[in-house]
């Protein structure tokens, strides 16, 4: 039976990926209805409900009549989605979108890392409903945002001091996607019900190793002056891993699962499967590469 959808709700939209996502369901010209813990401003075209995520009564209520819930929240627990997941089951939401927007969910040890365990969650809860016909689902993997991962170093790569820290030798060849194409393909997906039925969606800007990044990034600031480390990240791993069982917890003790994830090909690699064409994206050229580095690099010089 096919579903057509117009009205939408979204969580955590005033973020990096929920702000994207909300522009072009605005220009698709959804009925939107952003989901805030408080009233600050949004898009005049958005109608913005404040709720109490703590309360399932509260999300209830504010989905109710909604054809969609998109989660873009982005934090450590994991109750927040659990329970915007179970009140859009009770209030008959057709499609959930999780807060995936990462690596292959259904590749065997991605989410048995600990800092995947927000995400893990929300698969679980969203395939239970699904079994049990309360909702249908999707999830959006889109390796690694590659604008957001330039610009705060996440990368490895610092454009203003022209240092490289590379994860294993850097030769892994990975999905990197931007944040503006995340938000396109996220809402596109609403447009596509049928083919985004129940599963994780594939999506990338591009598939570029660590060292072709750096070389993109020496084609346009220089290649001199480059102070450049390969890091072996299996230690790197034990080392957070006991940080987060002590409680000696910092944001690279979450950075640094990843980064393993994305030097380890059997964790990280192109897409076997890929939804480019069906959620409307290009895959960019070693130009547009160029473009954007030369781009970040001048803000924040």
């Amino acid at each position: 039976m096919s579903h057509t959808i117009k009205n939408v709700a979204i969580a955590g939209a005033s973020g990096n990926v929920g702000a994207q996502v909300l522009n072009v369901l605005l220009h698709l010209e959804f009925n939107v209805t952003v989901l805030s813990r408080n009233s600050k401003p949004f898009p005049a075209a958005a109608h913005v409900k404040v709720v109490d995520f703590t309360s399932m009564e509260s999300l209830s209520a504010a989905i109710a009549g909604e054809d969609a819930v998109i989660d873009t929240t982005f934090s450590p627990e994991v109750e927040t989605p659990l329970r915007l997941i179970d009140a859009a089951a009770k209030s008959g939401v057709y499609r959930f979108i999780t807060s995936d927007f990462g690596l292959d969910p259904d590749l065997p040890g991605v989410h048995d890392l600990p800092v995947f365990g927000r995400k893990k969650a929300s698969y679980e809860a969203v395939k239970r409903h699904a079994a049990d016909n309360h909702l249908t689902y999707t999830l959006v993997a889109c390796g690694v945002f590659l604008d957001w991962s330039l610009s705060t170093g996440f990368s490895g790569l610092d454009l203003q001091e022209k240092k490289a820290f590379i994860f294993g030798d850097g030769n892994n060849v990975v999905p990197w996607t931007t944040l503006e194409d995340v938000g396109r393909a996220t809402a596109n997906v609403l447009l596509h019900p049928q083919e985004t039925l129940n599963r994780p969606v594939y999506v990338h800007s591009l598939f570029m190793s660590q060292n072709q990044i750096l070389g993109a990034a020496k084609n346009i600031l220089g290649g001199t002056g480059w102070g450049t480390t390969y890091n072996d990240m299996t230690p790197l791993l034990e080392n957070a891993l006991t940080d987060l069982k002590i409680g000696n917890i910092s944001a690279s003790t979450f950075e640094v699962q990843i980064q393993y994830c994305l030097a380890t090909k059997k964790l990280a690699h192109p897409w076997a499967m890929d939804d480019n064409t069906l959620l409307g994206l290009e895959e960019w050229n070693s130009e547009k590469v160029e473009r954007l580095i030369q781009t970040i690099a001048h803000k924040s010089t």
